[in-house]
């Protein structure tokens, strides 16, 4: 089986067997909107602000955060508007941890199934 692999400018980027990105450095904000129309999923200034604290969780701490520790994160932030498991799960119905890591360019979070 091929890996998917996104085109983005004439680019091939590769990614994991679930759209995950392979390499970290490949990521943009292009991309990114063009991984979540390819799941369908239309992003806002809010998925936006989930994703880029997804990223900054991850510079600081150089792990994904599970959804409990990202509602906690989301509320330092100043996003406490998102930082619930109603709000994130109407953002991203396929779960906020993962999906937000996905458009962040990250790997897939260890503790989602």
């Amino acid at each position: 089986d091929a890996l998917p692999i996104y085109e983005l400018n004439g680019r091939k980027i590769p990614a994991d067997g679930e759209g995950y990105l392979e390499h970290f450095e490949d990521w943009s904000e292009e991309l990114m909107h063009l991984m979540a129309a390819q799941d369908g999923l239309a992003l806002t200034s809010e998925h936006i602000a989930v994703i880029k604290c997804v990223q900054n969780y991850y510079r600081e701490y150089a792990t994904t955060p599970a959804i409990r520790v990202l509602i906690r994160y989301l509320k330092t932030g100043n996003h406490s508007n998102l930082a619930d498991s109603i709000a994130l799960a109407t953002l991203f119905p396929d779960g906020a941890a993962k999906s937000a890591a996905k458009y962040a360019g990250l790997r897939k979070p260890v503790r989602c199934i």
